[in-house]
């Protein structure tokens, strides 16, 4: 892999290694120097023998190493010990020194290792020297030999002596080859070196050690004792201890790698990031490949290395290698390891990239790939901490954005084409607010904006609505769609839930104030905020007879004489009215207009919507009683209520009472639900049930002739916004004279709402509405009070 995956050696490693090589070089030089002093043509000839004899028993005795450290390969003995006790054997102290040298040092640096390695093992090698020409010389046992032309290191008389001097110098160098080895390794991979020193092979390894130490001492004996022909015979003994070990090799290297293998599946599935992976598959790279030069990187194997690929992920192949070793068998194994050791660290890989993908999506909008609420709270949390340590709160802003008539949107066209129109006011808002800032889809159609270091706040905010202005061309229509934006600034003690609340409430004050506009947070917003729950509150524990009805007539137009000759009432429009009780003090009656569309936002409309209908029914037989005749009794619907599963039986119900007393229902619904697809059947079956449908606020929102033909309505009732100007204003009038025409055109009854003025009524009666109700006829009433004005025709008030 790259350079992020190869793990750096500790300073306090390299300074260890460097003073044993540093020691290693200093016994080399002492060595060459003792040589040179008293060189003649016997010593040449016995350095060249020794390096003859003892150079090709090196490369042998070095392809059968004993690993004692099964965890990573970094302890391992070689029993090349055997050589050098064979050469002080031989050849007198200074040339055994200097051959020893000439053969430990080119053995171990052809090794395929790394050159660390190598470099640190010919060191290793080259201490084993002094240690036992101190432990031999501590015995004494050096003495002339007969056929040496010199002086040797052991007498070689095969006294007791002798042999406990050389086991013991064979003990030394093993426990400096361990010990020096297990620092070093502890060093490194920063282990306790009681962990390092303390394996079931130890004492194995000791005992292969002196056996083959013992080899080194018989080959002197046999060499000046017997003839020399017989020294072939020690070939026996060594081919015997070099395949026991091969053997013993074998068998702990099958343990070692599965146990590495285990503990690699246990690792490499512990972690949560790719970094954290892939040096974690370079650890146990080493582990199951028992060795230190083991890698993972991004290119592949050379010709002196074995390597298996390794899907990271995103189009990323690792390569685990190591190097080739010269036995086919070893080599082999350890592809058939690192193989094993891949399909764990691609499950690991594919289990990290799932999790990285979860996280994504967890973070981020699936409609607009924008970041999600989440995601936008942590910006919003980072950005906070950084303009408080900058000093620059006042700069921070969180606009707050809702497009006005989505849903509108969605009941006419479905949620596919919502997701559209979602999709390029993200792209819109993302390309008129670069520059840092964050632009985030919180949910349903409210958008956030997070403004850094944002110094225009007006420009800003205008260029977001022009932004918002969508003309979009959908199955032949072209919608408009605007927005509506509330601002905060981040202010000393805010956090991101404050932040996003305040901006919240300006939002709604925008929408509540005409929409297509933008306003900033103020104090006092949040006031009227928690004032509106505090009634939304009242609402959900207010009780069914909280709600009362009054009922205002509807005259029939037609039917009247001119001027202040009166009307008869055909109607009664149910008007809802909500006594609040606030802590036992009961306030004057609610009108409609100040609580149902916090009831539409709670879904308490839902309760009062029945009991409005429940107490209708019950006042139909007292109603008809006082008229003496059929009227019709309106009640107002809301979309939430037509959506409610059990609604047609209440309206059903409702029916049978009211027809029961001699009345007709009829609901009443605004324009919205025309529009809405998934309302069509609900329609028709509340028109079964002989309930009468009226459009109500006629021409306020998505008026249709293609709508008002092929849904069930019986009758429309004309806004009271039209009607207020049509005595004075030519275009209101010309107005509500086209929506009787059309009514009249679809054989839908006409009344017209807000009638206040008699020349208002004139005009309606020319123009040939039916029906109208307001304040000139007669104010909404109780049942109690209706009772007084059903019997007669309700002459208009010259003042209303």
């Amino acid at each position: 892999m790259s350079a992020g995956v190869r793990e750096r050696r500790r300073t306090a490693s390299v300074l260890f290694d460097g003073v044993v090589t540093l020691a290693a070089l200093a016994t080399v030089v002492v060595s060459a120097v003792l040589f040179g002093q008293a060189t003649d043509g016997v010593q040449w000839r016995d350095l060249a023998l020794c390096i003859v004899v003892g150079f090709p028993l090196m490369q042998l005795l070095t392809r059968f190493p004993f690993q004692i450290n099964t965890k990573h390969a970094g302890v391992e003995v070689q029993f090349d010990v055997g050589v050098l006790v064979f050469l002080l054997c031989f050849a007198e102290p200074a040339t055994a020194a200097l051959a020893w040298c000439l053969c430990v040092v080119p053995t171990n640096l052809l090794q395929r290792k790394r050159w660390v390695s190598r470099v640190y093992n010919a060191s290793i090698g080259v201490l084993f020297l002094p240690v036992a020409v101190v432990v031999l010389g501590a015995f004494g046992v050096a003495g002339r030999v007969p056929g040496a032309p010199r002086e040797l290191a052991v007498a070689l008389k095969g006294l007791p002596v002798e042999i406990v001097a050389v086991f013991t110098a064979v003990v030394a160098v093993f426990v400096v080859d361990v010990v020096v080895s297990a620092v070093s390794v502890a060093i490194q991979e920063r282990t306790s070196l009681r962990r390092e020193l303390l394996h079931t092979g130890t004492w194995l390894a000791g005992g292969t050690s002196v056996a083959v130490g013992g080899l080194g001492y018989l080959g002197g004996l046999v060499y000046y004792r017997l003839e020399p022909w017989v020294a072939l015979l020690l070939v026996i003994p060594m081919i015997v201890t070099m395949v026991a070990t091969r053997a013993m090799r074998e068998t702990r290297d099958v343990a070692r790698r599965s146990e590495a293998l285990f503990e690699a599946a246990t690792a490499l599935h512990t972690q949560g990031r790719r970094a954290d992976l892939a040096s974690a598959l370079q650890k146990h790279a080493r582990m199951v490949a028992g060795t230190p030069a083991a890698m993972v990187r991004s290119v592949g194997p050379g010709e002196d290395e074995i390597g298996v690929p390794v899907v990271a992920g995103d189009g990323v192949v690792l390569y685990v290698t190591a190097p080739k070793r010269r036995d086919p068998s070893q080599r082999a194994s350890d592809e058939k390891a690192l193989e094993a050791l891949a399909s764990v660290g691609e499950a690991a890989f594919f289990r990290v990239s799932a999790s990285e993908e979860m996280h994504g999506l967890a973070r981020r909008d699936v409609v607009t790939s924008l970041p999600n609420r989440l995601q936008f709270a942590e910006h919003l949390a980072a950005e906070l901490e950084r303009a408080r340590d900058g000093g620059r709160l006042d700069r921070l802003v969180v606009l707050y954005l809702d497009l006005d008539g989505f849903k509108g949107v969605n009941d006419r066209f479905g949620h596919e084409a919502g997701d559209e129109l979602l999709r390029l006011v993200g792209a819109r808002l993302r390309d008129t607010v670069r520059g840092g800032n964050t632009v985030a889809r919180l949910g349903g159609d409210e958008f956030a904006v997070l403004l850094p270091d944002c110094l225009d706040v007006e420009g800003l905010c205008r260029r977001v609505l022009v932004a918002l202005r969508v003309e979009v061309r959908m199955r032949g229509h072209v919608l408009r769609v605007q927005g509506s934006i509330g601002l905060s600034r981040a202010r000393p003690g805010d956090d991101v839930g404050t932040l996003l609340r305040n901006a919240d409430t300006a939002m709604y004050r925008a929408k509540a104030t005409g929409k297509n506009r933008w306003v900033e947070f103020r104090p006092e917003l949040l006031e009227e905020e928690i004032a509106r729950l505090q009634v939304i509150e009242d609402l959900q524990q207010a009780p069914a007879e909280a709600f009362v009805v009054h009922y205002q007539p509807i005259v029939d137009l037609q039917h009247a004489g001119s001027g202040a000759v009166g009307a008869p009432v055909v109607g009664l429009e149910a008007l809802v009215r909500w006594r609040r009780d606030r802590g036992g003090a009961v306030e004057p009656l609610v009108g409609p207009d100040e609580f149902i569309g916090l009831a539409e936002r709670s879904g308490t409309v839902v309760g009062i919507g029945d009991s409005v209908l429940r107490q209708v029914a019950r006042d139909a037989p007292q109603i008809q009683r006082h008229a003496g005749r059929r009227l019709d009794l309106m009640v107002n619907v809301s979309p939430v209520q037509l959506r409610h599963p059990d609604f047609t039986e209440r309206v059903a119900s409702a029916v049978r009472q009211t027809g029961a007393s001699g009345c007709r229902l009829h609901l009443e619904m605004t324009e919205s639900v025309m529009i809405d697809d998934d309302t069509v059947d609900r329609l028709r079956e509340l028109a079964e049930t002989g309930a009468q449908l009226t459009i109500d606020d006629f021409g306020t929102g998505f008026s249709s002739l293609g709508y008002l033909r092929h849904r069930p309505f019986s009758s429309f009732k004309i806004d009271r916004s039209f009607v207020r100007d049509i005595a004075t204003e030519p275009t209101a009038r010309a107005l509500v004279e086209g929506m009787v025409k059309m009514g009249q055109a679809l054989g839908l009854t006409i009344v017209a709402e807000g009638v206040e003025h008699v020349e208002q009524a004139e005009i309606l009666r020319e123009m040939g509405c039916h029906l109208a109700q307001g304040h000139l006829y007669c104010r909404p009433l109780s049942v109690e009070e209706i009772e007084d004005v059903l019997s007669a025709p309700l002459a208009p008030k010259l003042t209303a």
